[in-house]
C-alpha cells in the first residue's frame, strides 16, 4: 500500500517546469502570409465545473488574452457545464464536432478517474490533447472558529472519534476523495465524505456548517483563508505553493499520501493535427504572457506546461496508476 501510494506524489511532476516557458516555432499568422484556414469565428471552452474554482479561474485567465495570440484575434468564451464530478462537461467535448470550436478544460478527475468509476464514453486515449496549464496541491481546511488548531489535534479527534468528522470535496471518486481514501488506508482513522459538485460548492458547505471540514484545491480555499474564516491544517500535495508555506505536506507529518491536480485543455476526437497546432501555440503564449503569470500568482496557482504529445503521457500513465489506487482503496473491483 505505502509504495503504491508513494506513487501519487509524482502524479504530472515529471513534466513540470514552472512558468517561463520559451514559445516554439512560430504560429500560422507568421508563416510568411499564408491564409490561416483556422479560426474562422470565436471558440468555446467548456469548463465541466461550477464557476469559481480552480479549472474555471485558469481558463477566465487563460482566455483573458489568448485573443492576442489566436489567428484573426478571435474571442474565446467560457461555459461552465457542472455536473456528474467533470464528466457531463468533459463528455460534452468528447461529443463535439472535431473542428477546434469547442474544446475543455479538464482535471485528473473526470479524465483519469471517471472513466473507471462512471463507464465514461471518453478515456484518455479517445481524447486529444492541446497542452498541460496547472498543478495544484490541495488542503484540508476547517472553519477558524473549529476546536483543532494543527493538523496533530485534529488527527487526535478523528483517530479518537471514528467516523464523526465530515469533509466535503469537488465530488466522489474525484482526486481530494481518492487522497483522503488513500490516508485512511495509510492511518486506519475513519471519516465521512460529503460529494459536492465544485471546490466552490464545497467550500460554501463549510462555512455553512454542513461539514466539518473540505478538500479542495489550494485557489479554492486561499480567499477564505486570506479573510479570517478558514485555516489550513494540512497540504495533501506534493509541493507547497505560494501562501501555504506554513501548512505542513502530508509527508511532513508522517503519511506516505501525495497527490496534485493538474488541468489542460483538450479538443474532441479526430480533431486535425493543424487545428490542434493553433490552438497549442496560442494557448501556450497566453500561459507565458505576463498578465496571465501574475493573475496565477495572485491565486496560488502554479504555471505546469506540457505539449500534446507529452500531456498525452501524463493522462495516460495516471489513467493507468489511478486505477490501482482505486483498486486498492477498495472503490472499484
Amino acid at each position: 500500500m505505502k509504495s503504491l501510494f508513494k506513487k501519487l506524489a509524482i502524479v504530472g511532476v515529471a513534466a513540470m517546469f514552472i512558468g517561463g516557458c520559451s514559445s516554439e516555432g512560430a504560429s500560422d499568422s507568421e508563416k510568411g502570409g499564408e491564409e490561416v484556414s483556422f479560426p474562422k469565428r470565436d471558440i468555446e471552452i467548456i469548463v465541466p465545473y461550477a464557476p469559481g474554482g480552480t479549472t474555471d479561474t485558469a481558463s477566465r485567465a487563460l482566455t483573458s488574452v489568448v485573443s492576442e495570440y489566436l489567428p484573426g484575434g478571435y474571442n474565446v468564451t467560457v461555459v461552465n457545464k457542472e455536473g456528474g464530478a467533470g464528466v457531463i462537461g468533459t463528455t460534452e467535448v468528447f461529443n463535439a464536432k472535431a473542428d477546434g470550436y469547442k474544446i475543455g478544460m479538464t482535471t485528473v478527475g473526470p479524465m483519469t478517474i471517471k472513466p473507471h468509476t462512471d463507464n465514461t464514453s471518453y478515456s484518455p486515449d479517445t481524447i486529444e490533447p492541446i497542452m498541460q496549464v496547472v498543478a495544484t496541491p490541495n488542503v484540508l481546511v476547517v472553519k477558524k472558529d473549529a476546536p483543532w488548531q494543527t493538523y496533530e489535534e485534529w488527527f487526535e479527534y478523528v483517530k479518537a472519534n471514528p467516523g464523526e468528522f465530515t469533509y466535503s470535496t469537488t465530488g466522489a471518486g474525484l482526486t481530494q476523495h481518492i487522497t483522503m481514501e488513500a490516508f485512511s488506508a495509510e492511518t486506519g482513522v475513519k471519516l465521512k465524505h460529503v460529494p459536492y459538485e465544485g471546490g466552490a460548492p464545497a467550500v460554501s458547505a463549510l462555512l455553512g456548517g454542513h461539514v466539518d471540514g473540505a478538500v479542495v484545491q489550494t485557489l479554492e480555499a486561499y480567499p477564505q483563508i486570506e479573510a479570517g474564516e478558514l485555516r489550513a491544517l494540512v497540504n495533501t500535495g506534493s509541493f507547497k505553493s505560494k501562501g501555504y508555506e506554513d501548512v505542513p505536506l502530508l509527508s511532513e507529518v508522517g503519511v506516505n499520501v501525495a497527490s496534485d491536480v493538474w488541468t489542460g485543455l483538450i479538443a474532441p476526437p479526430e480533431t486535425p493535427k493543424e487545428v490542434i497546432d493553433v490552438l497549442h501555440e496560442s494557448f501556450k503564449q497566453a500561459l507565458e504572457d505576463p498578465k496571465v503569470i501574475e493573475t496565477f500568482e495572485k491565486l496560488g496557482v502554479e504555471p505546469l506546461y506540457a505539449g500534446p504529445e507529452e500531456f498525452g503521457e501524463i493522462m495516460k500513465r495516471d489513467y493507468d496508476l489511478n486505477e490501482e489506487v482505486l483498486k486498492s482503496a477498495g472503490i472499484i473491483q
